[in-house]
């Protein structure tokens, strides 16, 4: 998206003006403000114009006003593949015939491949997905992240390469585009099920299986299920999938909340992520990220705080050209439908 610097400077006076002006209501609610001042200053919306405003002016006329896609030399993966397809990102995770578990090798590539989603502008969504038959077994069970063949005898071995490791699920949680991964297979452990809750979206064949590694291996759960896990299903079932280690079939899972659709095959999992991209494509990605900022912000804020994020937030939205250019629309299609 584009805007012409002068009316985002003007813009910018008049929400700080409002967000005064809102403080005087609230009786002096300090805290409130302070909110405000945090989605004034925190989001990428408000840091795209004031860091970069010789980058982005335009003549802020609709589909003229998108932000240009850079070009990128993508490097060649060995164990997934990257690609952009306007403005969506997929991410292909391709060891097949280890079922697409998570080793060393996969866990550079992920990190740099989300480091590069990150940091791409433009973006409004990025889809995680499996080739072969299992969206992912974990990790890789010959290797140092199921202590084989690790040489260092610290105690503290283990710690260091399970926060490596861990190092994909903040990266993946902490994506400012929406995530969708498509299960396209059983999703099991940390480096399948953990990968899967990292995103915001799961979207599932319905052959798939859930589990959590069982206590009869003497480990805990990790890759985040501990905290990710519970927020969507719950502390009580979050227990029994990693206390019992209890398979949970796609239809359960869709119960649970655990996914959010399920799909017959992994061609018809082609066919609605293929929807769901074409849907998203045409989002404005300003109120997209700052949608998602918004509801993760809803998880822990309070009801009055939240209502002025969502002041400020649609009040700097309102300033955009993507807006102007949608709400024209709308309102043309309400008045030929009244014809």
């Amino acid at each position: 998206m584009t805007v012409k610097t002068t009316s985002w400077n003007s813009s910018r006076k008049n929400l700080e003006l409002a967000s005064c002006q809102t403080a005087k209501r609230l009786d002096g609610a300090t805290s409130d403000l302070y909110q405000y001042h945090l989605v004034l200053h925190n989001t990428n919306w408000y840091r795209l114009h004031r860091e970069a405003p010789a980058a982005i002016q335009g003549d802020g006329s609709g589909a003229k006003g998108r932000e240009p896609m850079s070009e990128e030399q993508l490097p060649a993966y060995t164990t997934l593949g990257l690609s952009y397809h306007g403005r969506i990102a997929r991410i292909m995770l391709q060891r097949p015939d280890r079922l697409n578990a998570l080793n060393p090798e996969m866990l550079e590539e992920l990190l740099d491949a989300l480091g590069r989603v990150r940091r791409r502008k433009g973006l409004n969504a990025l889809f995680l997905l499996g080739s072969g038959r299992l969206f992912s077994a974990g990790v890789d069970l010959d290797t140092p992240f199921f202590m084989e063949h690790v040489e260092d005898d610290s105690v503290f071995s283990g710690t260091r390469l399970l926060n490596w490791q861990h190092d994909v699920i903040t990266s993946l949680f902490e994506q400012e585009i929406v995530t969708i991964a498509g299960i396209n297979g059983h999703a099991c452990g940390g480096g399948g099920l953990g990968l899967a809750m990292a995103c915001d979206m799961r979207i599932s064949v319905r052959a798939a299986r859930f589990w959590m590694v069982p206590l009869m291996l003497d480990v805990v759960q990790d890759f985040g299920l501990s905290w990710l896990a519970q927020r969507v299903i719950g502390p009580s079932r979050a227990m029994q999938m990693a206390v019992l280690g209890q398979k949970i079939d796609a239809e359960t899972a869709l119960n649970w909340s655990l996914v959010n659709e399920l799909v017959d095959d992994p061609d018809a999992l082609a066919v609605r992520m293929d929807t769901l991209a074409a849907q998203i494509d045409g989002m404005g990605s300003d109120a997209l990220r700052m949608m998602k900022l918004i509801l993760r912000s809803g998880e822990r804020s309070e009801l009055r705080n939240q209502l002025g994020m969502e002041a400020v937030a649609n009040g700097l939205n309102f300033q955009s050209a993507e807006f102007r250019q949608k709400k024209s629309a709308y309102l043309n299609q309400l008045r030929d439908a009244r014809k």
